[in-house]
């Protein structure tokens, strides 16, 4: 690999990606919606921008919308996840691209026995543009690999606006304050966003890494769990307080990762309390929130 294209260089995770890729002396080709973009794509809208002259050996799609489920939600999500993928499959076809690799989301995997029907907006739509640039590939005749990601958090508190929980939890604890937290009906997985870049990277160089595969963290943790962690890593005071009178966290399915990480020969090297760890030692703590739970 010397060339790569990055979709959605602005995202927490295409930033990170590209950052890693520059550092092993790869070019990277950024493609998103802004004047600095080397190529320019609005996926929502369809548009791709010129490439005359460009070429890349690998397409890194890191872009995604986060709607909720209205039916306004529903059409955002679709517009930029689903219909978008045509507009990644005409970009990977002028780049001449021989490799796509995907941020899947676990959200699109409803779990045994669970029809499609279940899932929200995102996961479906993500779902969906998976299938379709899967196709697009196969008759391009480029390997195609879409990693299903769990939940990704940061550093510097950026996913705090799709992960606002764990940005609360964080916010709290650093600050030494009680939270107030609902029951769980089930746990959640977190990868932290230097591992989820360096499994793409992974992906893209291992000719095993084909078709869709679950990235999922080999610890799953309760919210509890992880405020129980975080408390203990910042060490300010403040207790996790049961509050029984909250929506709970919902149950939601987690695949098995091993298997991906064995066709990867990769395995996620940051753990819950080393990321957190990472957040204190880097004094960015201040940047996780809201601080609004009552």
């Amino acid at each position: 690999m010397k060339t790569a294209a990055v979709i959605g260089t602005g995202s927490m995770l295409g930033r990170q990606l590209a950052s890693r890729l520059r550092k092993r002396g790869i070019k990277v080709l950024t493609a998103g919606r802004t004047g600095r973009d080397d190529i320019f794509l609005d996926l929502g809208k369809a548009e791709l921008g010129s490439c005359d002259g460009l070429r890349a050996d690998v397409i890194f799609h890191c872009a995604a919308a986060f709607a909720d489920d209205s039916l306004k939600g529903l059409k955002d999500n679709f517009d930029v996840n689903a219909q978008g993928a045509l507009t990644a499959g005409a970009l990977a076809e002028r780049l001449e691209a021989t490799i796509f690799v995907y941020a899947g989301s676990a959200f699109s995997a409803p779990g045994p026995g669970v029809d499609m029907t279940k899932i929200g907006a995102y996961g479906l739509t993500k779902a969906i543009g998976e299938q379709v640039l899967g196709w697009i590939m196969e008759r391009q005749q480029a390997r195609f690999c879409s990693l299903r990601f769990s939940q990704i958090y940061d550093t510097d508190g950026v996913c705090c606006h799709h992960q606002p929980w764990f940005g609360r939890i964080i916010a709290y604890a650093s600050r030494g304050e009680d939270i107030r937290m609902p029951p769980s009906l089930g746990p959640r997985n977190f990868l932290h966003v230097e591992d989820a870049a360096d499994l793409m990277i992974r992906a893209a160089m291992v000719p095993e890494a084909k078709d869709v595969m679950d990235v999922v963290h080999p610890e799953s943790l309760t919210c509890q769990d992880i405020a129980t962690i975080a408390y203990n890593v910042f060490a300010c005071g403040g207790n996790v307080v049961a509050a029984p009178e909250k929506t709970p966290f919902r149950e939601i399915h987690f695949a098995d990762g091993r298997p991906a990480f064995g066709r990867l020969g990769l395995a996620p090297a940051i753990d819950m309390r080393g990321g957190i760890a990472m957040i204190k030692a880097a004094g960015t703590a201040q940047a996780f929130g809201p601080m609004d739970i009552t």
